[in-house]
């Protein structure tokens, strides 16, 4: 399965700008300290499914938001790391699903911390999974400056939480935010569609520079696509 690639946007540092690619993964750079992996399933009912996540980059550490679709994706990334000298300090899943939080078990054999909310903890042991090493009910900062973790309220799911990174202003929405180019709420089974819209509002009230935001699946955009995803959302809570 082919992963979609993305636009990659100027100022990008020469270490870096080369694609990387693996069967099932590739990882794009958006600015010189934050890069796209991208990896795809077949799911059923929707066919391939690419899934977005970053690497953030802070002098000789990295940050993982969201793990790729499998395990071996894992592996790749972690090996594109090892390439560049990078030591993966911390990983963010922004909800329970396999395109998320999935797979964390890796990552603490290796004593690499993880963060979730509390509600994708509780998600997590109830599938059997592994619950991230660090929970929080609001907000957090995973990193001072650089990244901060906000549980807006129920959407795609009643867990789904947004990661800003301050000094790019780019907001990592995951897949509570859904893509300019589709007209689909998406998969909302685990979620709550009348509350998503006022959800969507305080990601904007609470960081109102926001410059890129990066959906969990489709291109990357600007501010427009949350302006969408509270319209669409609205207009779906109306007909429930």
């Amino acid at each position: 399965m082919k992963a979609i690639m993305k636009r990659v946007l100027p100022g990008v540092l020469c270490l870096f700008t080369s694609l990387s690619y693996a069967e099932n993964l590739t990882i794009t750079p958006i600015n010189d300290t934050v890069f796209l992996h991208q990896s795809s399933r077949f799911v059923e009912g929707y066919g391939d499914v690419t899934g977005n996540g970053l690497i953030v980059v802070a002098d000789s550490t990295a940050y993982l938001v969201d793990t790729p679709w499998d395990r071996d994706d894992i592996l790749v990334i972690q090996t594109w790391l090892d390439q560049r000298s990078l030591t993966l300090a911390g990983v963010i899943a922004t909800h329970s699903h396999d395109d998320a939080g999935g797979n964390l078990d890796i990552f603490h054999r290796q004593l690499i911390p993880t963060w979730a909310s509390t509600l994708t903890n509780d998600f997590l042991l109830e599938k059997d999974e592994e619950a991230a090493t660090h929970a929080f009910t609001d907000a957090e900062t995973v990193l001072a400056d650089t990244i901060e973790v906000f549980y807006p309220g129920p959407g795609h799911t009643l867990d789904n939480i947004v990661v800003w990174l301050p000094k790019q202003r780019l907001l990592f929405g995951g897949c509570f935010i859904r893509a300019l180019e589709t007209n689909s709420m998406g998969y909302t089974a685990e979620g709550d569609v009348k509350q998503w819209g006022s959800s969507a509002q305080r990601v904007m009230d609470r960081y109102p520079t926001i410059q890129t935001v990066v959906p969990g699946h489709g291109e990357i955009g600007t501010v427009e696509m949350i302006l969408k995803t509270q319209r669409m959302a609205e207009q779906a809570a109306s007909k429930q």
